[in-house]
């Protein structure tokens, strides 16, 4: 058991479902707690529970929260809890009837159990009211007070809780199950008050029901609870139907109930009607709510009333009324309202029918014998199929006869007509249940009459469908709701055994076309609740019990596989693909019949499926090696998928072409490419685009295949040049020119003999277009480099470019052909793209360009030509990144300037690995190399997780990259010794990550972790690599959230450090630390983003005491420096940054602390009136905790006590006359003390 209990807390920790109730320990015990105090007596006079008990439902309601889709877990725990607040809750019903009927209404107060009705609720409401109600005291002793409570609670309505009174309800529907007469238990309850006024009567409360009988007086209650919103009104339905369906009160109270219910509905549907007559625009207004709920109580107690009947008899004439109010136009409008109406024509149908017979009822469902083959003689197929047409006979026989004495009324047909119309409403509950009504309707009617309905159904889903010439069946004038209705309904009649063979022929076809059923509606579709419901049909076929019908599902074993298969892998909808797998599992768990069911179950299940870019790439890559699907997965992506609405769900579609049509090249060169080939020209922008995208990607792929066949090859290359302009020119040119560039990068990477300097020209020509109009040019650029590497560009087309970039307009276009040139080889677009990075008009370009220039120069190091890049141009191409790493532009979306900082650091780190001879010349360059890995380092630290994760990545390629020169083929290993030196140091602070066990690197996207090793990197011995770095992380400082990270990285660096210099440099020490920020803050004005993270981080580290060992002489510099950044300064931000370093730079020294004083004080007198309150709150501060107050004389402890009386109580905040002597006072006491305090003694 405890191993058991481990293993499902384990499966618990990675995301499954609880498999049992392992709160139940601490559950029970805080039962027994409320328990004990709600059992208390001397408490229930109380107006509200006690706090600890309150604590106590409400940790255990949160418990039970957790088992809302797994509630069968609390099952053997349900008794115990059940009974336990049930046996408080009947000694509390108890003595508030007794203390009401004695007039000691004071000793029990009606809120007192709120708590433990409350819990009650929630294990209703997780459980089911059903299953916890088989728990209820049911003694008949507890009537009349559980009536008694419930009519005080429901008089005074303020002062009861809901749940309270919804417990009693179904308790009360218990209660009214007793095997006694109701009249020899009523005892003529007395002195019981109104009930409260209802809103649906006009406000015209009850009269005394001291002289009512008991039964009167239940069912009055009930129905003023039918008109009450939420779970009153269910709890009040299912206690009148088990009321008034006694043998005691079905002749005498039922009939005249049901003819009330009757009239509620009748009454608001003729308000309704006339309303609607009136007027047109009266009818598109809709029911008060009141009228809502008046209908919804009565058709809610007449479905649960219907459900407790053992016959129609008692209804008489009251069939014809109920029919025609439950198919009134007063529900059209709400959609519970009508799903009650629905649920409630097919209970009174089922009432009327008789129940279906026991011959029935075992054909529909047959035995686990004949599920199973029959046992022991199921190695003998002969034997069994003899058995099962025996069996299958003798039911036939069987329900012949009992369907020849069954005569069928015209109230059912009504019921099963408006049924049959509710399949086609607009709301998913209402087909729902109209579905499952006629399911059950159809299973008690005989067969000829049960085949009808099926045809009937069958024939909704071939309505407004249009055959087209080529055999298609068009379904985009259909309806989606029809459809959905009709598939369910289909599948509650195949659960139910009642689909023929000759039915499931003329259904199948259909069902299959629902597993594909979209329609396009704009810019998005409808048609997937369709295909899930078709999912749901193919489910249903599985547990078909006819034996015919598993002969007819063996015989199309292999279609029903392949559809529910390609449904499964393509579905753009994760539901309907998790669906389509969970009805193949059906079928392979009770069948058999499908190829290869286990192994593809085990590529496709629930969990395989429910990722869309797995579903489509990986997992139908591996069904396709099974040859039964290879050809139905590829013809569903040819026919289906690449043409889908979606642009990610053709983007995917492609990409799983490119799998699958490698496996069946001659079914897709034969069969498939002739009908995508033709789709290129369609005037709808989704297949235009999918088809042409496709066509390349198969061009790419089957080059080999294609190019023996001459015809094949003309027909690929005439794709290009059959496309009409207008597509290339009008709405939607952008898609269509995307496609024709991955179509042409294909043809190129494949080397396709495209015919000679006129396609070259067309497709140059597309390519132009292309990049201009494209929003995201980049995959353009990528095929632009296969089509110039493949077939060359003219002189004329070469300028072209160079004109765009030079003098195009700003934007896209502009972008687009900046890409363009790191296609091209010359040394002007060489220079071009390096003066671009810096130079660009916009951030977009600069950019690209950087991205450009890497392309450029990995073509340009790849290449074994002469123009081979020299190592003059490497140094320049790196010169230009470099640049690129100083881009700090800032506009309304942000930080726009880190996209040219990241390409920058991208391009670098994927242009050294490509080739080490550009590392090698970086490092044989000590200038380059020292300001390279200085902004490299720098851009470790920043606060944008992509952008250090980046930088990272680069450190370490540079680090460790270049000790494997060699090993990459590089001749020469020209390292500058101080690089090598550099190199050396930073190793030790930096780990490899790069290569070889990653887990021992730096985890750069942590920024916590990145701060906290990449700080001791300050100790390198370099000047200038220490202070780069050491503005990283104070420009980071100063950013939340991870500011804080950097600052604390920084001081536990710092107490690591000697105090003063060692000799090793100023970066060395505490002191090297201060005289940094110092030069921070004296920086000139084209460099003051640092001034304030400066600030910032000065303060933080003083505050934190890191910096408080330095020496004495260094602290006087940098409050010089803060004063200097604060003199007639005006900007509030910084500003107040300055004076709040102040109030930390007094905890230094004595001597700091009096300079800083006198600046506070001037701050006081700031023109703006936020700066003189913070300037007053730190001179407060520093005054109360700073030691230069200490030791001072009775006079001076005299003048303290005023200055701190008058930083306190002056309104700083205000700019009056009081203010200004307020502040020379005060000025003048403060400078009294701190001068007293520097006097000698």
């Amino acid at each position: 058991m405890a191993d058991d209990k481990h293993e499902a807390i384990a499966g618990d920790d990675v995301g499954s479902a609880p498999t049992f109730f392992k709160e139940h320990e601490a559950f029970l015990k805080m039962l027994d707690t409320v328990a004990e105090s709600a059992s208390m007596a001397e408490t229930w006079a109380q107006s509200s529970m006690p706090a600890e008990e309150e604590r106590a439902i409400r940790e255990m309601c949160a418990m039970l929260e957790l088992y809302q889709e797994q509630p069968t877990c609390l099952d053997p725990y349900l008794e115990r809890i059940v009974s336990r607040l049930m046996a408080v809750i009947e000694d509390y019903v108890q003595a508030y009837h007794d203390s009401n009927a004695s007039d000691r209404k004071d000793s029990v107060s009606a809120a007192r159990m709120n708590g433990v009705f409350e819990l009650v609720y929630m294990l209703c409401k997780v459980r089911g009211y059903k299953v916890v109600l088989r728990f209820f005291p049911h003694s008949v002793a507890n009537v009349e007070p559980v009536l008694a409570t419930l009519w005080r609670h429901t008089a005074d309505l303020g002062g009861s809780s809901w749940t309270a009174r919804y417990v009693m309800l179904i308790w009360l529907s218990l209660l009214a199950m007793v095997p006694f007469d109701l009249e020899s238990i009523d005892s003529g309850m007395a002195n019981l008050p109104q009930l409260a006024p209802s809103t649906s009567t006009n406000g015209q409360a009850s009269s005394e029901s001291g002289t009512k009988a008991l039964v009167d007086m239940w069912v009055e209650l009930g129905r003023f609870y039918l008109r009450r919103p939420g779970c009153d009104m269910e709890g009040a339905a299912v206690m009148l139907a088990h009321l008034l369906s006694r043998k005691d009160t079905n002749t005498t109270l039922q009939p005249a109930f049901i003819a009330w219910a009757t009239h509620e509905i009748s009454d608001v549907a003729s308000g309704y009607t006339g309303s609607a007559s009136s007027s047109t625009s009266s009818s598109k207004k809709g029911l008060a709510i009141g009228s809502v709920l008046r209908i919804n109580g009565a058709l809610r107690v007449l479905c649960h009333l219907f459900l407790a009947m053992d016959s129609a008899d008692t209804l008489r004439g009251q069939i014809g009324p109920l029919l025609d109010v439950l198919q009134s136009d007063a529900f059209e409008q709400h959609s519970v309202t009508r799903k009650l109406a629905t649920k409630a024509a097919q209970r009174l149908a089922l009432l009327v029918l008789p129940p279906l017979s026991v011959a029935k009822r075992s054909a529909a469902r047959p035995s686990a014998r004949v599920n199973l083959g029959a046992g022991a003689n199921a190695n003998s197929p002969a034997e069994n199929s003899a058995r099962s047409t025996i069996d299958e006979s003798m039911d036939n026989e069987s329900c012949a006869s009992h369907d020849a004495d069954l005569e069928i009324s015209e109230e059912v047909e009504t019921c099963l007509g408006a049924l049959l119309q509710r399949l086609h409403d607009k709301d998913t509950i209402v087909r729902w249940s109209a579905a499952k009504g006629v399911g059950r309707i159809t299973e008690r009617l005989p067969r000829p009459l049960a085949q009808e309905i099926v045809s009937a159904v069958v024939g909704m889903l071939q309505e407004e469908t249009l055959v087209l010439a080529s055999g298609l069946v068009d379904v985009s004038m259909t309806s989606e709701f029809s459809w959905h209705g009709s598939l369910l309904c289909l599948a509650e009649l195949s659960r139910r055994g009642l689909l023929t063979p000759l039915a499931l022929r003329e259904a199948i076809p259909w069902v299959l076309r629902g597993l594909t059923y979209e329609i396009q509606r704009g810019d998005y579709s409808v048609g997937s609740n369709v295909r899930d419901a078709a999912c749901y049909v193919m489910w249903s076929f599985a547990r078909v019990p006819d034996a015919a019908a598993k002969g007819l599902f063996a015989e199309m074993s292999t279609i029903l596989a392949t559809a529910l298969v390609s449904v499964a892998a393509f579905d753009r909808e994760s539901n309907v693909r998790r669906a389509a797998s969970a009805a193949y599992q059906e079928h392979v768990g009770r069948h058999s019949a499908f190829p290869h069911g286990i192994s593809v179950l085990q590529l496709a299940d629930f969990f395989s499926v429910g990722n869309m870019r797995n579903a489509f790439v990986v997992a139908s890559r591996k069904i396709s090696e099974f040859a039964e699907y290879r050809e139905p997965l590829l013809g569903h992506l040819c026919t289906v998928t690449i043409y889908h609405w979606d642009l990610k769900t053709r983007e995917l579609a492609v990409e799983a072409l490119r799998e699958l049509a490698p496996l069946s090249p001659e079914f897709m060169a034969s069969k498939l490419l002739p009908e995508v080939v033709a789709s290129a020209g369609s005037p709808f922008l989704a297949v235009r685009h999918g088809a042409i995208t496709a066509l390349g990607i198969v061009a790419e792929v089957l080059a080999a295949q294609l190019w023996l066949d001459i015809d094949q090859t003309k027909l690929v290359l005439s794709v290009a040049e059959n496309v009409p302009s207008r597509y290339t020119e009008d709405f939607g040119a952008s898609l269509t020119l995307a496609a024709l560039a991955r179509f042409i990068g294909c043809l190129s990477r494949a080397g396709w003999d495209i015919g000679g300097d006129k396609a070259r020209d067309r497709y140059f020509d597309y390519f132009a277009q292309a990049l201009t109009m494209c929003p995201k040019p980049q995959s353009i650029a990528v095929d632009f480099t296969a089509f110039v590497d493949a077939y060359g560009i003219t002189p004329d087309q070469h300028a072209k470019i160079v004109h765009q970039v030079q003098e195009g307009g700003p934007g896209s276009s502009r972008e687009g052909f900046v890409l363009a040139l790191g296609a091209l080889r010359t040394r002007a677009d060489f220079e071009m793209l390096c003066n671009l990075i810096t130079e660009g008009v916009t951030v977009e370009i600069r950019r690209d360009a950087a991205l450009a220039l890497g392309q450029f120069s990995q073509r340009a190091l790849e290449t074994e030509q002469g123009d081979r890049m020299c190592d003059g141009d490497i140094l320049a191409a790196v010169g230009a990144f470099l640049s690129g790493l100083h881009d700090r532009t800032v506009d309304n979306r942000g930080d726009v300037g880190s996209w040219v900082r990241q390409q920058c650091l991208c391009s670098l780190q994927h242009l050294f690995a490509v080739d080490s001879r550009m590392l090698a010349c970086v490092c044989g360059d000590r200038d380059l190399a020292l300001r390279l890995l200085g902004r490299i380092l720098h851009a470790a630290t920043e606060k944008i997780d992509r952008l250090r994760a980046s930088a990272g990545r680069l450190l370490e390629s540079f680090l460790y990259g270049w000790r494997d020169m060699h090993a990459r083929g590089t001749d020469r290993l020209d390292v500058d010794a101080a690089v090598e030196r550099w190199i050396e140091e930073l190793r030790v602070f930096i780990p490899s990550g790069h290569q070889g066990d990653s887990s021992m690197g730096i985890n750069w996207v942590d920024s916590e972790s990145a701060y906290g090793q990449l700080v001791y990197a300050l100790s390198v011995s370099e000047e200038s690599l220490r202070r780069l770095l050491f503005e990283g992380f104070v420009v980071a400082g100063s950013a939340e959230p991870m500011g804080k990270f950097a600052v604390n990285a920084v001081a536990a660096y710092a107490e690591t450090l000697p105090v003063a210099d060692n000799g090793l440099g100023p970066g060395w020490t505490v002191d090297g630390i201060v005289a940094e920020l110092t030069r921070l803050l004296l920086t000139d004005k084209q460099t003051s983003r640092l001034i304030n993270p400066a600030l910032i981080v000065s303060d933080q580290l003083i505050e934190q005491g890191a910096l408080l060992a330095a020496s004495p002489k260094m602290w006087i510099p940098l409050y010089r420096a803060v004063q200097r950044v604060a003199f007639k300064l005006r900007a509030p931000q910084r500003l107040m940054l300055c004076v709040k370093l102040y109030g930390s730079l007094s905890l230094v020294s004595s001597e700091v602390a009096r300079l800083v004083g006198e600046s506070l004080l001037a701050h006081i007198g700031h023109p703006i009136l936020k700066i003189r309150q913070v300037a007053a709150d730190q001179l407060y501060t520093m005054l109360c905790i700073n030691e230069v107050v200490a030791d001072i004389d009775e006079e001076c402890e005299v003048s303290l006590g005023e200055i701190e009386r008058l930083l306190s109580e002056t309104e700083w905040m205000q700019d009056t006359d009081s203010i200004k002597a307020s502040r020379g006072r005060l000025a003048e006491l403060t400078r009294q003390v701190l001068r007293d305090k520097s006097a000698p003694r």
